[in-house]
C-alpha cells in the first residue's frame, strides 16, 4: 500500500473519534498503547481498524480502488493535523 505514515501519532491521540476502539482510550482520546515516541506498543498485534492495509483488504477492496482508499486515509490524516493545529 502506498500510504506513508509520518508517525506523528495524531490518529492514536484522537481515538475518541473512533467508536470501534473506545476500550483503548485512556479517557482523553489517547490510546493506551501509544508510546512516548509516537509508536504503537502492540503494533504486530494491533486491532484491524488500526491496520490500513488489512482494513482495505477486508472491507474496502470491493468498494473502491486502493488509490481512492489511500487518498481517503491521507485526507483523514490532514484533517487530524488541522484539528490539532498542525495543518
Amino acid at each position: 500500500m502506498m500510504f506513508e505514515c509520518d508517525k506523528c501519532g495524531l490518529c492514536c491521540r484522537h481515538i475518541d473519534l473512533i467508536p470501534q476502539i473506545k476500550e483503548f482510550d485512556t479517557g482523553n482520546g489517547r490510546c493506551i498503547h501509544l508510546s512516548e515516541n509516537n509508536l504503537c506498543r502492540i503494533y504486530p498485534d494491533r486491532p484491524e481498524i488500526c491496520n490500513a492495509e488489512r482494513m482495505y483488504e477486508l472491507y474496502f477492496k470491493d468498494k473502491m480502488s486502493e488509490e481512492e482508499y489511500v487518498c481517503l486515509n491521507k485526507l483523514g490524516c490532514i484533517r487530524l493535523k488541522k484539528l490539532d493545529g498542525n495543518g
